[in-house]
């Protein structure tokens, strides 16, 4: 699990301990006792420090999206991609618990797994944002919308990953089934996607954009007196 270099209290281990446990057995699986016990301290220093199991995982949520949140910032810069690639490349392992994490939260049915949703396409829209002002990504009409997008897409990498692996006969690491080589695979067509487009021209754009416009003008004259 990845932590800053400074974040060794005793707080910041039962949270990583709290992290993969939550990530390999689920959130309601997992038990204070057993956070407790690979953490090397007591329950009660658990729910001294978060009050409760409910606040542990608040915490968790909270440090696992401060972390993606630095990682887009960065991709917001053309200077950090290569450094960050290479991070991933040089030590996959210190990302299989966030993984993980990240995975059974977004399957989780819950407030808290909602939430979870809302804040990374939040994060989405901050780097949108700071991409525009950057001049690397250009404006949108609709950044909210945008920022759902690229959040499902991104997401949907982390979720899907044995599959992804699987298809493009890449190997498949336990237990996301995210490794170097899919990454190596997939790097190249995305940003190529998200740099040049997918259609030739805006003819596709022009028709659904007709079509939408055409069925609100419809729509109007169904409910118009």
């Amino acid at each position: 699990m990845r932590s800053t270099a400074d974040d060794l209290t005793t707080r910041a281990r039962i949270r990583d301990a709290a992290i993969g446990l939550f990530g390999r057995d689920g959130f309601s699986r997992a038990t204070v006792r057993a956070v407790a016990s690979i953490a090397g301290v007591s329950p009660g220093l658990v729910i001294h420090h978060f009050g409760s199991k409910a606040g542990l995982r608040e915490a968790c949520d909270q440090h696992v999206l401060a972390l993606t949140a630095t990682q887009g910032r960065e991709k917001a810069d053309p200077g950090s991609t290569g450094r960050l690639i290479q991070d991933y490349l040089n030590n996959p392992d210190q990302y299989t618990e966030e993984i993980a994490y990240i995975r059974r939260s977004l399957g989780d049915e819950s407030d808290a797994g909602d939430a979870f949703f809302d804040a990374v396409v939040n994060q989405c829209q901050d780097i949108i944002h700071t991409g525009i002002e950057a001049g690397t990504i250009r404006k949108f009409d609709d950044i909210p919308s945008i920022a759902v997008i690229i959040a499902s897409n991104s997401l949907s990498i982390l979720m899907l990953g044995r599959h992804l692996s699987r298809t493009l006969g890449t190997p498949a690491p336990e237990p996301n089934g995210i490794g170097p080589d899919l990454l190596r695979q997939l790097t190249l067509p995305l940003l190529e996607i998200y740099t040049h487009g997918f259609y030739s021209d805006a003819r596709f754009l022009h028709a659904a954009r007709e079509a939408l416009e055409g069925n609100n003008t419809n729509n109007g004259r169904e409910h118009a007196p």
